[in-house]
């Protein structure tokens, strides 16, 4: 108890773990805020799982993190045969994404799949002086591509899209070169077409549509195609959003939102909730609030003594910052509909946890940046 007593108190009394505290707990009240709006019913569930996820960032911090570490290749395994064995169970919504608990509560394995890639790649790469060499990046491609297709396959486009971001990110943090990053995403951008007949039918035709939206210019609000077609529940979104004028004096969007024009409002959508409520600058701020948390994290990765922590830190931050921006360009049109969580905002238990946990560790590290352990 003491022990816990003493982080704690390193946490509160740490400059940098500040930021962080504030932009979650302030996300975590927008939440509350716009499911309240988009879905009164599910609030009382979302202060519960809050709670969870409070209790989770606290137990984050009591291990150091290099003892996550030397598990990691052992939860990277865990996380794989969850993602192999959601398949044998029933679908739902017509994917394969999660276990049904006892009493009705789901479990997204994808979003466990997230915190222990992160963690087994910082664990790999700390000693690894061969990643400057195209050689030295096979294992690691390997290590993303098979969490990427088995999450790909439920499917669930937008989470396996953070594995290779991600992946960037933490290379060239542990010092890979530029030119073989680009070399391999441009080869890898070549390729995309290929993939295209792969992709289930309701992806095409939401590509389609956003290849449309981009080549006119966002929406014809007389084209009839965009009010009922794939691109429904985009041309919904940019109506709250644009009804919240500056500030969200207006009314019309959030009469849309109670009449549920605005499909999946209190999940993938919920940003559009936010434009409705607090308009452009609400949704600035809330931009301003993952930016101050990845600013944050940066600090500490800077600071950090210790490879692993560092590489660590980077890549959960990178998998926070580049989710908050897959939701919000899909919400307001600028990419294709994916279907991602809008990190401590979105309803929902494992997206909430599975940002708990990566916000736990980000202070784990920053009350301990200062030392390195033997053997990091």
């Amino acid at each position: 108890m003491n022990s816990v007593r003493v982080i704690l108190l390193r946490v509160l009394t740490t400059r940098v773990a500040w930021p962080i505290l504030i932009a979650v707990g302030l996300l975590c009240a927008t939440s509350l805020v716009a499911l309240d709006l988009a879905s009164p019913e599910r609030v009382g569930r979302q202060e519960t799982w809050l709670a969870v996820a409070a209790a989770v960032i606290l137990l984050a911090l009591i291990p150091h993190f290099q003892i996550l570490g030397r598990l990691s290749y052992a939860l990277y395994g865990v996380t794989i045969i969850l993602l192999i064995a959601v398949f044998a169970g029933k679908p739902a919504h017509g994917t394969h994404r999660w276990f049904v608990m006892p009493g009705g509560t789901q479990l997204q394995p994808s979003e466990l799949a997230k915190i222990s890639f992160v963690l087994m790649l910082a664990w790999h790469l700390r000693h690894r002086k061969n990643i400057r060499s195209l050689a030295g990046l096979v294992v690691p491609f390997i290590l993303a591509i098979l969490p990427f297709f088995l999450i790909l396959e439920e499917p669930d486009l937008g989470t396996a899209l953070l594995f290779p971001l991600v992946l960037y990110s933490m290379l060239l943090a542990a010092g890979a070169r530029m030119r073989h990053l680009l070399t391999i995403g441009l080869v890898a951008l070549l390729a995309m077409p290929g993939a295209y007949p792969f992709l289930r039918p309701y992806q095409q035709e939401r590509l389609k549509s956003q290849v449309r939206i981009l080549a006119a210019g966002f929406f014809n609000r007389d084209d009839d195609a965009a009010r009922t077609g794939s691109a429904y529940q985009q041309f919904q979104s940019m109506a709250a959003i644009g009804s919240g004028g500056a500030s969200g004096e207006a009314g019309q969007g959030i009469q849309a939102i109670h009449q549920g024009l605005v499909p999946e409002a209190y999940t993938d959508f919920i940003f559009a909730v936010i434009g409705a409520k607090w308009g452009f600058l609400g949704c600035l701020a809330v931009l301003v609030l993952y930016l101050g948390f990845f600013a944050a994290a940066v600090e500490i990765a800077g600071s950090t003594r210790d490879l692993f922590g560092r590489l660590l830190v980077v890549g959960l931050a990178s998998m926070i910052l580049f989710q908050a921006l897959i939701n919000m360009y899909m919400t307001v049109a600028i990419a294709p509909v994916v279907g991602i969580a809008l990190p401590f905002v979105s309803y929902g238990g494992s997206s909430l946890l599975a940002s708990a946990i990566a916000a736990g560790l980000l202070l784990n590290v920053s009350v301990r940046r200062q030392t390195r352990t033997r053997g990091s």
